[in-house]
C-alpha cells in the first residue's frame, strides 16, 4: 500500500543526490553525469546530506502533525533559519534568497501571511519544495487551502500557489492508485476546474498560458532541450514531471533529474517524491537510503503520523 513513507523517503534521497551538483550546467553534467550518491561538490557536504528543501518540508510535516497553523509554521521556519533546527548535521548551509528575506521580515514582526514576496522575482520553487505533506491529509480540500495560506510566509506570487496545487493533486492521484499519466491530467484538471471561484476559463486565461506545456497531451514527448531546470517554480515543476514520466523506476528518474543540471537538489527531490510514491520505498536503492543523514529526525515524524488521524494513509 502506498503511503507517505514512500514519498517522503523518495523526496529526501533525491534531495541528497542532487546537493553536490547544484548550479552545475547541463553541459557539465553531460561530461560528468551523476551515477550514484556522492558527497562534497557544491557545498562540501558528506554523502547523504539533504538541503533546505527537506528541512522546510520536515517543518511542514511537523506542523501538520501538531495541528499547527500559519503562525506556528512560521515559528518553525524561523527556528530552522536562526537555530539550525531540522538540519542534517546541525548547521544550515543552504537557503534561497526569497525565503531568507521573508523570514527576516517575520523575525522583526511582519505578519507571516504578508512576509513572502509577491513580485515576479519571488516566483522561485521555495514553496513547491515543501508542499508534499499536504497531499496526505485526509481532507484534501482543506489541506490545499491551508497550504496556499501557509505558502505566503515566503512566497505570495500566485504562480507558486498554482504549481503547488498541481503537484499536490498529482501526488494525491498517485496515492489513490492512478497511472502517472492520469495523475498529470488530474493536476491539470484541478487547476482548470477544481478550485476556481468562477465558471469561466476566460478569468484564468493568463494563468493557463503559464501552464501550456503541462496541459499538452504529449508533454512527456518534449525533447530535453525544451525542459528548463532552473529555480523558477514552473520550470522546476515541468522538469520534475518530465523526468518522472520519461523513466520507469525510481533510480533512473532522480538521476535524470540531477543530470539536467541547474537546481539539481530541488528538481531531484520533487521528482523523487513522485517516483518514491509511485514505485514504492523498496524501489529506492537501499545503499542510498543508508547514507541519508539525520534519519532520527525523519523517523520520529513518520512514527508520529500513526497517532494523527488526519492522515489518509497509516504506515
Amino acid at each position: 500500500m502506498k503511503n507517505i513513507k514512500d514519498a517522503l523517503w523518495g523526496f529526501i534521497v533525491g534531495d541528497a543526490l542532487g546537493v553536490p551538483y547544484e548550479f552545475s550546467t547541463r553541459n557539465m553534467m553531460k561530461e560528468n553525469p551523476a551515477v550514484d550518491m556522492v558527497g562534497y561538490g557544491t557545498y562540501n557536504q558528506p554523502p547523504g546530506t539533504w538541503s533546505d528543501d527537506t528541512s522546510m518540508l520536515l517543518c511542514v510535516l511537523e506542523n501538520i502533525i501538531n495541528n499547527g497553523d500559519i503562525q506556528s509554521l512560521s515559528e518553525l521556519f524561523v527556528k530552522w533559519y536562526r537555530d539550525d533546527y531540522m538540519t542534517p548535521h546541525g548547521e544550515l548551509f543552504d537557503i534561497g534568497i526569497t525565503t531568507s528575506r521573508a523570514l527576516q521580515k517575520v523575525m522583526v514582526g511582519v505578519k507571516p501571511a504578508l512576509a513572502g514576496g509577491a513580485d515576479e522575482s519571488s516566483s522561485g520553487n521555495g514553496s513547491l519544495m515543501r508542499s508534499l505533506p499536504y497531499a496526505f491529509v485526509d481532507d484534501i480540500k482543506k489541506s490545499i487551502f491551508n497550504m496556499t495560506m501557509e505558502n505566503r510566509i515566503t512566497h505570495r506570487n500566485s504562480i507558486c500557489s498554482y504549481c503547488c496545487m498541481f503537484y499536490v493533486k498529482m501526488m494525491r492521484a498517485l496515492l489513490e492508485g492512478k497511472d502517472k499519466f492520469e495523475a498529470v491530467k488530474d493536476g491539470a484538471a484541478y487547476l482548470k476546474y477544481g478550485w476556481r471561484i468562477t465558471d469561466s476559463d476566460d478569468d484564468h486565461e493568463a494563468e493557463w498560458e503559464w501552464f501550456k506545456l503541462l496541459f499538452k497531451a504529449d508533454f512527456a514527448a518534449l525533447p530535453e532541450s525544451e525542459i528548463k531546470s532552473t529555480g523558477y517554480v514552473l520550470s522546476t515543476l515541468e522538469a520534475s514531471i518530465w523526468c518522472f514520466l520519461n523513466t520507469d523506476n525510481y533510480k533512473d528518474a532522480v538521476l535524470k533529474a540531477v543530470n539536467l543540471g541547474g537546481d539539481t537538489d530541488t528538481i531531484a527531490a520533487i521528482t523523487g517524491g513522485l517516483a518514491g510514491l509511485y514505485y514504492g520505498y523498496d524501489n529506492i536503492p537501499s545503499n542510498w537510503c543508508e547514507k541519508i543523514a539525520g534519519q532520527h529526525l525523519i523517523n520520529n515524524l513518520l512514527n508520529k503520523i500513526n497517532l494523527n488521524e488526519k492522515y489518509i494513509q497509516k504506515l
